[in-house]
């Protein structure tokens, strides 16, 4: 009886390990790009924790998503300092292997309904290199695939 609830909590504990592989990389605020390979299969879960920050000394950490409302307002005048234009200060950007950027919102998507995402992506912090310094924080993303 023993012996099969110790069985029983180690299914519990453990089900992924041998159904799926965790692909982790911890984004630095602090540095440009990033690269995670992943191989090929598909992806069955994408998931983060963390947050991080521009100018750390004035601004509150976020995620992926960046800064909004009146952090991003705040922000505004400093838009020379952006990687991308396009999204916002703070969000996570991604390059896959042809060089096409995406917020990490979207490539959660797209590489999730993907048949076989397999292959290099970089990951980093909507800031231009000059910029990185003053920033603080990491956000840890993780893929599970199988």
């Amino acid at each position: 009886m023993l012996f099969t609830r110790l069985t029983i909590c180690l299914v519990c504990i453990f089900p992924v390990a041998a159904q799926a592989a965790d692909h982790c990389i911890d984004v630095q605020s602090k540095k440009g790009w990033q690269r995670l390979t992943l191989p090929h299969g598909k992806i069955q879960q994408i998931a983060y924790s963390g947050s991080w920050s521009v100018i750390s000394y004035q601004y509150r950490p976020v995620g992926p998503r960046g800064y909004s409302g009146q952090d991003a307002k705040k922000l505004g005048p400093l838009y020379g300092y952006k990687f991308d234009q396009s999204y916002a200060f703070g969000e996570m950007l991604v390059r896959d292997q042809h060089g096409r950027i995406v917020p990490f919102a979207e490539f959660a998507a797209l590489a999730a309904n993907s048949p076989d995402p397999a292959g290099t992506y970089a990951f980093r912090i909507n800031d231009k290199d000059i910029a990185l310094p003053d920033n603080a924080g990491a956000i840890r993303v993780c893929i599970s695939m199988r």
